[in-house]
């Protein structure tokens, strides 16, 4: 049995020249695992921070992790597995959301906010 699992995906910029995503809906099966990709276009990319949020159906929006370091990945736990990992590449000024394991529960809508470490 294959269970699709929906994502909707929005940007927010602060300070930043432009935000943006390019995948607006991603799907797939359940126990696998997701990446978005964001676009910050940026002077100082390698300094700012890229926050990820999601918001459930009818529920308030839930901050997920924040990456700073284009070196280091910052990873958290969402309802106590490790499931979210967020990176910067400053090659391409993207930062990638990668949702692993991916459930039901983590269907939602998927945000990304860059923010200008000069703000």
């Amino acid at each position: 049995m294959f269970i699709r699992n929906s994502l909707l995906l929005f940007t927010v910029g602060h300070g930043l020249s432009k935000v943006e995503q390019a995948q607006i809906s991603l799907s797939t099966e359940a126990k696998k695992s997701i990446d978005i990709h964001c676009k910050i276009e940026s002077t100082n990319f390698e300094s700012d921070t890229v926050h990820w949020y999601r918001q459930k159906l009818n529920q308030v929006l839930e901050h997920l992790v924040y990456v700073t370091s284009i070196t280091t990945a910052a990873r958290n736990q969402v309802d106590g597995k490790n499931k979210i990992e967020a990176r910067k590449d400053a090659r391409m000024f993207t930062s990638t959301l990668t949702v692993n394991f991916i459930e039901k529960e983590d269907v939602g809508i998927y945000y990304c906010a860059g923010w200008d470490s000069q703000y």
